[in-house]
């Protein structure tokens, strides 16, 4: 067989070889880590944001936040309706 980069009978070669393998695969996953709690802090802030929102157009505007609730409502009834096969 032939002697792909020059460690087949070399332990330490491998040894070292190994070692950096452990290091870039925790690198990787620390990066992994921090990249998924930044994306999950930004998730969260802006849900937090369109709530917030949410709260102060139904404040400015109680009749239209109602309405649209109303007709919200009625859609949803309807087809749930029209899914469960109507009227029993």
């Amino acid at each position: 067989m032939s002697n792909i980069g020059g460690s087949a009978h070399n332990p330490t070669k491998k040894s070292s070889d190994i070692g950096g393998i452990r290091e870039n695969m925790s690198d990787l996953s620390s990066s992994a880590g921090n990249m998924a709690t930044r994306q999950y802090q930004r998730a969260q802030d802006m849900a937090t944001d369109a709530l917030d929102d949410t709260s102060h157009a139904i404040q400015r505007n109680p009749l239209t936040a109602m309405g649209i609730g109303l007709g919200v409502g009625f859609l949803f009834g309807f087809l749930l309706g029209i899914l469960t096969g109507g009227r029993t």
